[in-house]
């Protein structure tokens, strides 16, 4: 083990320190969702929710069958269906990030050097797939780890634990939730795609749990994130705060979290989003729509 701890120090340093912390943690299958619906008061409580919502989508869909709907919301119909049993996913040829969504640059010549975005990873169409347990997508997804990882070491500040947006200086004090937020939620699908002996798991399970814990900090005391994290004075990001949500709920239900590292922030921060759903922001963004329903289906999944 301290072989290959060495080795790890030597591939990724900021990760060096909490790689033998990560490898206490026992591997999941690649699948980090259960895969049938647990009738329970607590499950219907959190699908009640979000069922008017869904059922708004399935109606829209239903009236114009080419309308183009966020991979994000394909992801959160389909957490949404197999934590309810309801045919909620979503049809085929649905899952395109828009028209109006920009050209994605070829996937070799991302991180390339010091021109390194946070924003081309992220938002790259294999990321966010549906996988539906298909080796293929999950290889797509498993082939953004070169990428991914250049990003973390360009971008992931190792005082603050979370990623910068830009080429600034270690240490600032500005965070952007979006960013962290689809970072955060990143992480859980890098962990997923790859299996469970490929020592690059075990950087993004530390990577993971590193994150959880400014996360769980920087939460505000009515449950929100704001738009820059830390700062209370900051409007609330309610996409933002849904994706915390489910990157919180799904290290609790697949065991990288345990109780006392992230129930309180995820138990807080759907309480906040329960009470906020008749906003608009739910209806008029299709990418926030579905982070919330990522967020429902894993809480409506709890397992701790």
């Amino acid at each position: 083990m301290s072989g290959l701890i060495e080795r790890m120090r030597r591939r990724w340093p900021v990760l060096a320190i909490s790689l033998a912390l990560a490898c206490t943690v026992l591997p999941v299958p690649a699948s980090a969702t259960p895969q049938t619906a647990t009738a329970t008061p607590w499950s219907e409580g959190v699908l009640s929710v979000v069922r008017p919502l869904a059922e708004g989508d399935q109606a829209t869909r239903d009236l114009d069958e080419q309308r183009p709907g966020h991979l994000l919301l394909a992801l959160g119909l389909d957490a949404l269906s197999r934590a309810s049993g309801d045919p909620l996913q979503a049809a085929p040829g649905q899952t395109t990030t828009g028209a109006q969504s920009p050209p994605m640059p070829a996937l070799g010549t991302l991180c390339l050097d010091a021109d390194c975005l946070v924003e081309d990873i992220l938002r790259r169409p294999e990321l966010w797939s549906r996988t539906d347990a298909m080796a293929a997508d999950l290889e797509g997804i498993a082939a953004l780890d070169p990428a991914f990882r250049s990003m973390a070491d360009a971008r992931f500040d190792r005082e603050a634990l979370l990623f910068r947006s830009d080429a600034s200086e270690p240490g600032q004090t500005r965070f952007d939730a979006h960013l962290n937020a689809t970072a955060f939620a990143a992480l859980t699908r890098m962990i997923g795609a790859l299996p469970a002996e490929d020592p690059a798991r075990l950087e993004y399970v530390a990577l993971y749990r590193e994150m959880a814990r400014p996360i769980t900090r920087l939460q505000s005391e009515d449950g929100w994130w704001r738009e820059t994290l830390g700062d209370d004075d900051a409007l609330i990001d309610p996409a933002a705060s849904a994706l915390f949500v489910f990157g919180l709920a799904w290290g609790l239900n697949t065991g990288m979290l345990s109780f006392n590292e992230g129930e309180a922030a995820a138990l807080g921060g759907w309480d906040a989003l329960a009470g906020s759903t008749v906003q608009q922001i739910w209806t008029a963004d299709d990418a926030a729509r579905g982070a919330l329903f990522l967020a429902a289906g894993q809480l409506a999944e709890r397992r701790w």
